[in-house]
């Protein structure tokens, strides 16, 4: 196992992209010697479903994080038939998805595997409710969207932002830390059941040839390559992977220990919340803002906020003194 630092040289790309890239640069190679890619996309719903694309200027549709559980469709057959047909094929997508495609398709010689880094996925019915509300408040439709991103860099790559594009040219753009579906994802109260003892983790878990993720803390272990624009964690989990990454240009060489401080979803499942079972009871009733919901359970306890409010006291009275 090898693991490295790495972004696109093509910055355009890169501001499209969720870290540093890298996805768009393997996806690439592999259609350029012939073969097919399948990734996560928006559908016209705007849920998230597997797609296959055989077509360099089609990819864009498969950049960036989507945090909502792909429905994967026919995509695994389809790509086991693609691979019979002798195409060389790169599947992309959770580690638990990976898994489904290896189980099926085993170690084929055409195959490469990318999985994601992954916090653990919220299941499909609480971003379709959220996005319902969220167009419902400023009096739209879901048909009127042209565009989401997960992750909008415009504010940063640490300070990413979930931005909904409307035909007209209007958006409604909200910093991750300040958005409830967000804060109910990372609160893991949206993610499903199997999420809290994923299987595919390091060391035995994963099914993968090459992880992505984000190179979350680099300016801790290595300033020099910090910046805002993200970088990409790339992990060649096998020779196939490895051979994959040949040619392409890769920023430096890390040890795993290093990395799952900066990224421990690398090698641990995330924690089940104690109000967790509350949530799924009060999110069964479809009659209640989910919105509310979310903030509802992300909300620090009084006791917290009362904490908070007397650190933001003594601080100013520190400064005055």
């Amino acid at each position: 196992m090898k693991i490295y630092a790495a972004r696109n040289n093509d910055l355009s790309i890169r501001r499209k992209a969720s870290s540093g890239g890298m996805f768009s640069v393997l996806a690439l190679k592999v259609l350029n010697e012939g073969g097919v890619v399948y990734g996560a996309s928006f559908n016209d719903e705007w849920t998230v479903v597997h797609t296959r694309t055989d077509n360099p200027a089609d990819l864009c549709r498969l950049y960036g994080s989507k945090y909502v559980y792909s429905t994967l469709g026919n995509s695994v057959q389809d790509a086991i038939k693609d691979l019979k047909d002798g195409r060389k094929v790169l599947f992309s997508g959770t580690p638990c998805q990976a898994a489904i495609m290896r189980k099926f398709a085993g170690d084929h010689e055409n195959l490469i595997i990318v999985e994601v880094v992954c916090h653990g996925t919220p299941e499909a019915k609480y971003w379709t409710r959220y996005l319902d509300e969220v167009c419902h408040r400023h009096n739209r439709s879901v048909k009127d969207i042209s565009a989401i991103n997960f992750r909008d860099k415009r504010t940063g790559w640490k300070r990413y932002s979930l931005t909904i594009s409307f035909s007209d040219g209007e958006e409604i753009t909200s910093f991750h830390g300040d958005n409830p579906y967000y804060g109910a994802f990372l609160h893991n109260f949206t993610l499903r059941e199997a999420c809290f003892s994923c299987p595919f983790k390091y060391p035995n878990g994963s099914q993968a040839d090459i992880t992505l993720g984000d190179f979350w803390k680099l300016g801790t272990i290595a300033p020099d390559l910090d910046n805002d624009e993200g970088t990409s964690l790339v992990i060649a989990r096998t020779e196939k992977g490895e051979r994959l990454l040949i040619g392409i240009e890769l920023i430096r060489e890390f040890a795993y220990d290093d990395i799952v401080k900066c990224n421990p979803g690398v090698a641990s499942a995330s924690m089940r919340p104690s109000k967790y079972d509350k949530f799924k009871k009060r999110a069964a009733d479809e009659s209640r803002s989910i919105i509310n919901l979310f903030e509802a359970f992300i909300r620090p306890s009084l006791t917290l906020r009362i904490k908070i409010s007397l650190k933001k006291l003594l601080s100013v009275l520190y400064r005055r003194n």
